[in-house]
């Protein structure tokens, strides 16, 4: 090849490279204008909007911008991350704790870095214990809530849901090893019921279904059906000794539905929901059921989710208030039918400045006979705020 010629075939590479790299650098560019990315699904908190432009305005564009609003919108974004999972999961085995999702052994899906605040791994090891004073304020936190109720006449109940990590440890790498004999359930469980709160940690009864039946999805963060069912009836049984009317009324009635398609919310979190497939559990009740939403006027900026209010129209039936999280969801089709009013409330959970909102001006409005509180175990055992 002459001189000449390797010249040309240096400036042709040399362009084409940097035509692929011009191309490159507008492909998000581009898809924001005709949206030419395919269509990934990925579960994730979608940014707020950036405010119509206006001189006033550029303080709160300026505050969207620093909050990740670029970095959560640009195009192709959803298939880049599509990929990368693809490369650590199934090219690299690259899956940490520092991730938001674990994958585990048998292609089991742990939630991990829940946020900057909330490592779950780290909590299920044992790392970090609370402190004496830490754990006396919880305990007075608590104690607080139950004496506030007592004089009203209302009972107290606090239902524990476990970390999935909890459940089925056996799927965990081995290299996350607890490192503790116990752990900030252990702690705290054993403090408040030391100072004669009520409390119901469900871990045993969890252990006990997972032996007869998938209690946790494996590829979402949640208890199955046949979970939230063996939790139900531990807390009816419970209030039992509280309420007598709701003693031994758990309902069992039901056929089991078990079909494919469910959105595995831990396996969309890696945009991958089509390689990690899952069947969903429902239960069908043979006797329709009694209780029915209505609708609900209260709102507050601390709550994470509207309201939801359940009616049975039956007078004899007592009212309660739940505190709840999104483990209740699969609860409340089964609890609601043994109340004649049943309110459910989904405050933020304990931050770093703040507790979970036990909102006692709706607890007066409702005048409930019983008060359940119920935490999946990762925003029980958080740390007090200062």
């Amino acid at each position: 090849m002459t001189r000449g010629a390797t010249r040309f075939s240096h400036k042709a590479i040399s362009f084409l490279v940097c035509l692929v790299f011009a191309v490159m650098l507008s492909l998000p560019a581009m898809d924001t204008i005709f949206h030419i990315a395919p269509q990934v699904h990925l579960m994730e908190t979608e940014p707020a909007p950036l405010p119509d432009f206006g001189l006033s305005r550029l303080f709160k564009i300026f505050n969207s911008l620093q909050r990740g609003y670029l970095e959560k919108t640009f195009g192709f974004r959803k298939l880049l991350v599509r990929w990368e999972n693809s490369l650590d999961i199934f090219g690299l085995h690259a899956s940490t704790l520092y991730h938001p999702v674990l994958v585990g052994r048998d292609d089991w899906l742990f939630l991990s870095q829940e946020n900057s605040d909330l490592n779950v791994l780290d909590d299920y090891r044992g790392l970090h214990l609370f402190t004496p004073a830490q754990l006396r304020k919880w305990v007075e936190i608590y104690v607080e809530r139950r004496d506030w109720l007592t004089k009203r006449g209302i009972k107290y109940l606090i239902v524990l849901a476990p970390n999935k990590h909890t459940i089925y440890s056996e799927y965990i790498p081995a290299r996350y090893n607890r490192i503790n004999g116990q752990d900030r359930m252990d702690q705290l469980v054993g403090a408040l019921e030391k100072a004669g709160v009520d409390v119901l940690d469900l871990r045993k009864t969890l252990l006990e279904t997972k032996k007869n039946a998938l209690a946790y999805y494996r590829t979402d963060n949640h208890w199955t059906t046949f979970g939230a069912f063996a939790g139900y009836v531990q807390i009816m049984a419970r209030p039992g000794e509280l309420l007598p009317i709701l003693k031994n009324s758990a309902i069992g009635e039901h056929d089991i539905d078990i079909s494919p398609g469910l959105p595995g919310g831990l396996a969309y979190m890696l945009a991958l929901g089509d390689r990690f497939p899952e069947n969903k559990v429902t239960f069908i009740p043979k006797i329709p059921r009694k209780a029915h939403a209505v609708s609900a006027d209260y709102s507050h900026p601390m709550y994470f989710q509207p309201p939801v209010v359940m009616e049975t129209g039956d007078p004899a039936l007592p009212k309660a208030v739940v505190f709840r999280d999104s483990f209740a969801h699969e609860l409340i089709p089964f609890l609601s039918e043994h109340f004649s009013r049943v309110l459910y409330l989904w405050p933020y959970p304990t931050a770093l400045r703040n507790v979970r909102l036990f909102d006692r001006e709706v607890i007066e409005k409702e005048k409930p006979q019983v008060v359940i509180d119920e935490f999946v175990e990762r925003y029980f055992t958080g740390f007090p705020p200062e």
